[in-house]
């Protein structure tokens, strides 16, 4: 039998500061797994609301809720707590298509309507930890990315990281999906864990399965006073940066920046390096931006829409409009319209679970099934 690593007041740690993230209500509802070997018992609760008092398919949906939160709880242990309540949309996707052989057992312990109209539902989940540690990967984001870029001025840490911040700005502008610097910041020894990725492939994994991403941004900038010129202190920045693909620890093509000797100038030598910091920030997104364009590109592929009936003609064209500004889309083409099943094509770069999860919001589409490059819809009027 295959055992988790780590030793297990770590796994009730990460447990505890998951539901210290999770919203008050979500965090009443849950419990800690208790671990039985290589399964978990967890005992969760569900909401689903009650629709045309049909309690059937609401008590499904909060079977459903309470099996993504026991899955949630397990998934802890590997997963920023923040990351999971982001990401719910995505773990109940994970719930509704990838957790046969992962919940071994569901036993319901109560269920009825709750005097606010909702389905509540509390039961036992077993879940096989190690199974679902095989699965997280498919929650990893390929257009998200992390950004370690520890800054020291003339010999000092930079409070306000100067270059880093310029970096996740031209990301975030560029519709990259940017881990919150804030969130980053609460790492313990941040710094330490930079220098670890410069060598370390298991490292680079275990942060992108900590922030559900596949691409870091790590580096280094700094910047030093060179000379004083009657009261103008100048100094020089050097900043360098790669981008590292967390699944396989290596650095995309063209994803290797470096710059050096920008200069900066101002009456302190403090503020002279900030300058030349501000002055090596642009130009240093704007090469690791080009970069990510590239490998983005080569990273599209053609995905097959089925859509089942369709109406009309005009149906079918505003199905390939919606379908074709989903985020990260680039493009929509015509596959044939038919009444009884409809093709449209997209290209798109990221995983298929979150273009999933997006069309299950979606009212007027119902997602059937999907796999890597194929996806069935039926439409509803």
């Amino acid at each position: 039998m295959r055992r988790l690593r780590g030793p297990a007041v770590c796994w009730l740690l990460a447990v505890a500061v998951l539901l210290t993230a999770l919203p008050p209500r979500l965090r009443a509802q849950a419990t800690l797994c208790q671990p039985r070997g290589e399964i978990h018992a967890c005992v969760a609760e569900g909401f689903a609301p009650i629709v045309n008092n049909n309690l059937t398919d609401a008590r499904d949906e909060a079977i459903a809720d309470a099996q993504r939160k026991a899955l949630e709880q397990v998934s802890g242990v590997w997963i920023d707590a923040e990351t999971i309540t982001r990401n719910r949309m995505l773990f109940d996707e994970l719930v509704r298509t990838k957790t046969r052989g992962v919940v071994q057992n569901t036993n319901v312990l109560e269920s009825g309507k709750t005097p606010d109209g909702e389905f509540r539902v509390k039961l036992e989940a077993w879940v096989k930890a190690a199974d679902v540690q095989e699965r997280l990967p498919d929650l990893v984001s390929e257009l998200s990315l992390v950004v370690l870029m520890p800054e020291r001025n003339a010999g000092q840490p930079q409070a306000q990281p100067v270059v880093e911040n310029e970096i996740v700005t031209k990301l975030a502008d560029a519709n990259y999906r940017v881990l919150d610097p804030a969130q980053l910041q609460r790492i313990a020894q941040r710094d330490q864990l930079a220098a670890r990725l410069r060598g370390d492939e298991r490292t680079a994994r275990e942060l992108g399965l900590r922030f559900l991403t596949n691409l870091i941004v790590v580096g280094e900038a700094t910047a030093q006073p060179s000379q004083n010129t009657q009261g103008i202190v100048s100094a020089h920045a050097r900043v360098t940066a790669r981008i590292i693909e967390a699944e396989t620890g290596r650095v995309i093509p063209g994803g290797n920046v470096s710059l050096g000797q920008v200069r900066g100038f101002a009456q302190s030598a403090t503020t002279a390096g900030e300058r030349a910091l501000g002055n090596a920030a642009g130009p240093a997104a704007e090469r690791l931006l080009q970069a990510l364009d590239g490998y983005f590109k080569k990273k599209e592929r053609r995905v097959e829409v089925r859509i089942k009936g369709l109406p009309t003609l005009d149906e079918y064209r505003a199905a390939r409009e919606f379908f074709g500004k989903l985020r990260w889309v680039s493009g929509a083409t015509d596959g044939g319209y038919s009444q009884a099943e409809s093709v449209i094509f997209l290209m798109y770069p990221e995983k298929i679970l979150y273009l999933a999860a997006r069309i299950r919001e979606e009212k007027r589409y119902r997602l059937l099934e999907f796999d890597r490059n194929r996806m069935l819809v039926e439409y509803r009027a």
